[in-house]
């Protein structure tokens, strides 16, 4: 704002006026913008309270490491529903009258005591290896604490997890931990594969349209079924199977391609398109540009 500023000695009126509008549309933009935390809660907000609750409002919370706070918690609590966290390693819990942080308590424990734990996540059995206590944190008193690893070593960064829920056993936590990480690849797949992260929109209804349009293509790569026959050709290989994003989106690449050569070869057959129209009509574009 400095750096913009209109010089003292400006003499000419609308140049204020422009300076003076710019000021206010700052002060607005600073007034409406949110925290993580405050997004957050309205987001809890709006499931708790919609008509659809039932629906839309899980059974349990699963929260990132940086909405892990009272004010994300108490509203979560307010709703009488569990909550699973993710923690950074350096929190404070006291365990049989001493303190540590996540990372030295984890130090005491011998690898021999972490729990083989299998739980399936998006379709797929994933091990992993955990160990399980109650302790005490600040704010929120007697929780469990889960320290896992996706190796039995104790190789690598662990996974900090807290829960209020006490009685929860150990796959009980991990498999509503899981469900976190759901987000993760529908970004990675949005971004990757149907342009959301090349969009450059520069208003807030565009950005909206934009992903409203990404949301709706990828439901419906996802209502694909990819054991269907592309034209006589059998895709049994992929009955009882659940493919990958990038299978989904090939299956579309494939369909277009099998309707483009049986339409050449209706041309060809009937005789009804020379070579040279087929070649014009495939690429009248690149030909005339």
């Amino acid at each position: 704002m400095e750096h913009t500023a209109v010089p003292d000695q400006e003499q000419n009126i609308s140049a204020w006026q422009s300076r003076l509008i710019e000021l206010l549309n700052f002060q607005l933009h600073k007034q409406q913008a949110k925290t993580k935390d405050q997004l957050a809660v309205e987001l809890i907000d709006e499931m708790e309270s919609s008509r659809e609750s039932s629906e839309l409002a899980p059974d349990a919370y699963a929260v990132d490491s940086g909405l892990f706070n009272p004010v994300v918690i108490g509203r979560i609590q307010q709703s009488q529903k569990p909550w699973v966290a993710d923690s950074e390693k350096n929190r404070i819990l006291y365990y049989k009258g001493q303190s540590y942080n996540c990372e030295t308590f984890n130090q005491t424990i011998p690898k021999e005591s972490f729990r083989e734990i299998n739980v399936s996540v998006r379709y797929q059995e994933q091990t992993r290896w955990m160990f399980t206590c109650t302790v005490r944190i600040r704010r929120y008193g007697k929780v469990r604490f889960a320290i896992i690893y996706d190796n039995p070593d104790k190789q690598g960064e662990p996974i900090y997890v807290f829960t209020d829920m006490l009685v929860w056993n150990n796959h009980k936590i991990l498999s509503v931990r899981s469900h976190r990480w759901d987000i993760e690849p529908f970004h990675e797949q949005i971004k990757q594969f149907l342009g959301a992260e090349d969009s450059q929109l520069q208003t807030e209804e565009g950005v909206r349209k934009h992903l409203t349009l990404v949301f709706v293509v990828n439901s419906l790569l996802k209502s694909i079924d990819l054991s269907s026959p592309i034209g006589d050709l059998p895709m049994d290989s992929y009955k009882d199977v659940q493919p990958t994003f990038g299978q989904r989106c090939r299956r579309i690449v494939f369909e277009v391609f099998h309707e483009m050569i049986q339409k050449i070869h209706q041309w060809i057959d009937t005789k009804s398109k020379t070579v040279t129209e087929i070649f014009q009509t495939l690429f009248q574009r690149l030909l005339y540009a």
